[in-house]
């Protein structure tokens, strides 16, 4: 069975299986695969009425994502598992790695703690509301009394300004933790974004300040329940204007979600401290399957 490479075209084949069984993490999401393909080169194909894709990634070993579809997954799964000369399905959600386990206990399933998706209350987002979000709400505070701002829907003319904030952001983090082929791989993911994205139907929201764009985040509908957040950059001298950037944007776009998934940490100790600092409803678990 012949793998094609995942290409734009390729939105409308997986968005109709989106839509036919929800995702439930952010992995599989078609926006994230198509941004990261420079990195990652997915490849696709179908298989008992699911999409089957596999990953060469630069300097890396070869890994299956979860199916996607409402076909037999397991045995898509288990198709994907003939494919690969060193099997591996990574990113694999915890429901369907329950059904793997059952059908096939001698296969390895281990957590994949670095990769688990952080899932927040919407609600709790907006509003900063509780003891737990105190501290949250103080940085937004601070923002709101300190600056002189102005929301704006990122549209195509906004594009360069963006650019702009994220080249900024990244010379910022270089400068912190030195240069790093991860940060620059997303840097044109971010671009890839912004140039695609109507087609790709993510929307986003952008912070002016003193006639500057200082932050901006772009996202989009995962499901019924979840909004996905898929980039958040911002001028880190600034208090409070991330949370205020995340807290505005639930707000204007994602009001009539439960819940937002602002995606995994990738085992960084500084992201990490960044997400958890938002009090998560809940982890999305993920897992890595060794087939036997």
């Amino acid at each position: 069975m012949t793998f094609k490479t995942l290409t734009l075209d390729d939105r409308s084949v997986f968005r109709e299986q989106e839509l036919r069984r929800p995702l439930v993490t952010s992995d599989a999401n078609f926006s994230n695969m198509f941004i990261w393909q420079g990195f990652y080169h997915f490849s696709w194909t179908r298989f008992h009425d699911c999409l089957c894709v596999i990953s060469n990634p630069e300097n890396g070993t070869p890994f299956a994502l979860p199916p996607l579809g409402q076909g037999d997954q397991l045995a898509a799964a288990e198709f994907l598992a003939e494919q690969m000369t060193e099997p591996k399905l990574s990113r694999v959600p915890e429901d369907l790695a329950k059904i793997i386990a059952e059908a096939h206990p001698d296969w390895t399933i281990q957590d994949d703690i670095d990769n688990f998706d952080y899932v927040y209350s919407a609600e709790k987002l907006i509003n900063l509301s509780g003891r737990r979000m105190h501290q949250k709400k103080n940085h937004y505070n601070n923002f709101i009394q300190n600056n002189h701002f102005e929301l704006l829907e990122v549209t195509e003319g906004l594009h360069d300004q963006l650019a702009e904030v994220e080249a900024k952001w990244l010379v910022s983090k270089t400068e912190k933790i030195g240069a790093d082929s991860h940060l620059q791989m997303e840097k044109e993911a971010v671009h890839l974004l912004l140039e695609n994205f109507r087609t790709l139907e993510v929307c986003g929201l952008a912070i002016k300040i003193n006639d500057r764009i200082e932050a901006f985040t772009l996202g989009e509908s995962l499901n019924e329940e979840t909004a996905l957040i898929h980039v958040e950059k911002g001028n880190p001298e600034i208090r409070g204007i991330y949370v205020a950037l995340c807290s505005f944007f639930c707000k204007n776009n994602f009001s009539d979600k439960i819940y937002i998934n602002r995606e995994q940490d990738l085992g960084l100790p500084g992201l990490r401290k960044s997400k958890e600092s938002l009090k998560p409803a809940y982890m999305a678990k993920k897992f890595n399957v060794f087939p036997k």
